[in-house]
C-alpha cells in the first residue's frame, strides 16, 4: 500500500525541472555513448574519417578517465553548489562537442584529436557532470518519492531522446542521400552540431529556471577521510555495486546488437535505425514511469532488479544461440531462415530494451533500500559508478581488440562469433550481479528479523 507521500502528485512546475534535467542528460549523453545505439560504429568511424577499432579505443579510454572522475566526482557533488555544477559540465561539454564536429574536416593528428576529445567528455561529464545531476535530481522530492522522480526523469528522457534523435538523423539521412553533391561532406558534422547548439539553449533554459537549492551550502567543504571511508567500508554499497554493473553492461553494451543485427545479420540499416531508436529513448519513454511506481509500491528496488537481470540473461542467450555458432552458420541458412532469425532478434532486442529501461530506472533507489543518508547520496552514486561503470573501459578495450584480431575493419561483417563473444560477456555479467543481488537480500532479510527480534 503506498503512503501518502509516494500518492502525493508531483507539480507541473517539478516536471517542467525533471524535463530540464532529463534534457541535459539526453545531450551529455547522445553524441559520446547513445548515437552508436541508433547508427552502426562502423558508420561513425567512417564519418570521423577513422577505423572501427579507433572508434572503439576511443569509447575505451572515455571508460579509463571515467574510473576515477565518477568517484571524485561523487565527493566533488557532496560538497559544492549542484546547479553551477550542473551547468559548467554542461556548457563544457557543448564547446568540447563543436571540436568533435569539426574532425570530418581535419587532416592532421585525428585521431590524437578524437582520443583527447573523448578524454576530456569523459572527465567534464563525470567529474563535474554526473553526480550533480542525479543528486540534483533526487532533490525536487523526497526519498520516498525516488522511484516516481527517476521515473518521471526517464520517460522525458525517453520522449525528448526519441525527438531529437529522430530530428538529427533525419538532417544526416538527408545530407548523405539526397544532397550529397553540395553538403553529403556535412552529414556527421551538422548532427553532432544539432546537439552542440541545444546544449547550450539547454544551458540558459537550466540557469533561468532550475532553482538553486544549494543544500550543500550547510556542509563542510574540507576533504574527510573518515566520511570517505564510512562510504567504502559500506559492504551491502559493494554489492549494490555490483548489481548496478548487470543493469549498466545491458543498457551500455547492447550497442553490440546495433552493429550485430546490421553487420552480422544482414538486417536493413534503416530498420536497424528504427528499432535503435525505440529501444534507447521510446521504450524509456513508455516504461520508466510505469517501472518507477511499480517498484515504489513495494520499495523493493532490489528484487526488483534481480528479477529484470535474470530474465535478460535468459534473452540474450536466446539471441546469441538463434544464428548458431559457427562463423558461416548463419550464412548457410536459406532465405526464409534467415528473415525468421532476423525477426526474432529483432522482438528479442526490443524485449531487452524494455526490461533495460525498467532497471536504469530503479537502479539508484536501491541506495535508499541499503539505508544511505541523503549526505552521501553523491558520494555513494560516484563509488557505485567508479566500479558499475568501468565496463566503458574494459568492455570497449575487448571489442577493439576483437575488431584488430578478427580481420576486418569494417565491423563484424565476416566475424559473427566476435558479436556473440562481446554478448556473451555481457550475459556473464549479468548473471553475476543477479547472484550478488540474491545475497544482498539475503543480507537485508537477516537484518530485519535481527531489529525485529532486538525490539521484542
Amino acid at each position: 500500500m503506498e503512503t501518502s507521500e509516494q500518492q502525493k502528485k508531483i507539480s507541473s512546475k517539478t516536471i517542467w525541472i525533471i524535463a530540464l534535467l532529463a534534457l541535459a542528460d539526453v545531450l551529455v549523453m547522445a553524441v559520446p555513448f547513445y548515437l552508436k545505439n541508433v547508427i552502426s560504429s562502423v558508420k561513425i568511424s567512417e564519418g570521423l574519417g577513422i577505423s572501427a577499432s579507433q572508434f572503439s579505443q576511443a569509447n575505451a579510454i572515455y571508460g579509463y578517465v571515467a574510473l576515477l572522475s565518477y568517484f571524485l566526482g561523487g565527493y566533488f557533488a557532496d560538497r559544492f553548489n549542484l546547479k553551477k555544477l550542473t551547468l559548467i559540465g554542461l556548457a563544457g561539454i557543448g564547446v568540447v562537442s563543436i571540436w568533435y564536429g569539426l574532425i570530418p574536416f581535419i587532416t592532421s593528428g585525428k585521431i590524437i584529436q578524437v582520443y583527447v576529445i573523448f578524454s576530456l567528455w569523459s572527465f567534464i561529464t563525470c567529474f563535474i557532470f554526473w553526480s550533480a545531476l542525479w543528486k540534483l535530481l533526487s532533490e525536487q522530492g523526497t526519498p520516498a518519492e525516488n522511484g516516481k522522480l527517476n521515473g518521471i526523469h526517464g520517460s522525458l528522457n525517453g520522449l525528448i531522446g526519441t525527438v531529437l534523435i529522430a530530428i538529427a538523423y533525419l538532417v544526416f539521412w538527408l545530407f548523405e542521400n539526397v544532397w550529397t553533391e553540395s553538403l553529403g561532406h556535412w552529414a556527421f558534422s551538422a548532427l553532432v552540431f544539432i546537439f552542440s547548439g541545444l546544449i547550450f539553449i539547454n544551458c540558459i533554459l537550466l540557469w533561468k529556471f532550475v532553482p538553486d537549492l544549494n543544500h550543500n551550502s550547510n556542509q563542510n567543504n574540507n576533504f574527510d577521510i573518515r566520511e570517505l571511508g564510512k562510504t567504502l567500508k559500506n559492504f551491502k554499497l559493494w554489492i549494490v555495486t555490483l548489481l548496478i554493473m548487470g543493469v549498466y553492461m545491458y543498457q551500455s553494451g547492447l550497442s553490440v546488437f546495433v552493429t550485430f543485427m546490421q553487420d552480422a545479420l544482414k538486417i536493413i540499416p534503416i530498420i536497424v535505425v528504427v528499432v535503435g531508436i525505440l529501444r534507447t529513448y521510446f521504450f524509456r519513454f513508455l516504461f520508466s514511469a510505469p517501472a518507477g511506481k511499480l517498484a515504489d509500491r513495494t520499495q523493493k528496488y532490489i528484487l526488483f532488479i534481480v528479477i529484470g537481470l535474470s530474465l535478460a540473461s535468459l534473452i540474450t542467450i536466446a539471441a546469441i544461440s538463434l544464428p548458431g555458432y559457427y562463423e558461416t552458420s548463419f550464412e548457410e541458412l536459406s532465405s526464409t531462415w534467415k528473415i525468421v532469425i532476423q525477426t526474432l532478434i529483432i522482438i528479442l532486442y526490443l524485449t531487452l530494451g524494455i526490461i533495460c529501461w525498467a532497471l536504469v530506472t530503479n537502479r539508484w533507489a536501491t541506495i535508499y533500500e541499503i539505508n544511505i543518508s541523503q549526505k552521501e547520496y553523491a558520494a555513494s552514486v560516484g563509488l557505485i559508478s567508479f566500479i558499475a561503470f568501468s565496463p566503458d573501459a574494459w568492455f570497449w578495450q575487448i571489442d577493439s581488440i576483437l575488431l584488430k584480431n578478427y580481420g576486418t575493419e569494417a565491423g563484424y561483417l565476416t566475424n559473427k562469433l566476435a558479436n556473440q563473444i562481446s554478448l556473451a560477456i555481457i550475459t556473464g555479467i549479468g548473471l553475476f550481479a543477479a547472484l550478488a543481488g540474491m545475497v544482498l537480500l539475503l543480507v537485508l532479510k537477516k537484518e530485519k528479523q535481527a531489529k525485529q527480534l532486538a525490539t521484542l
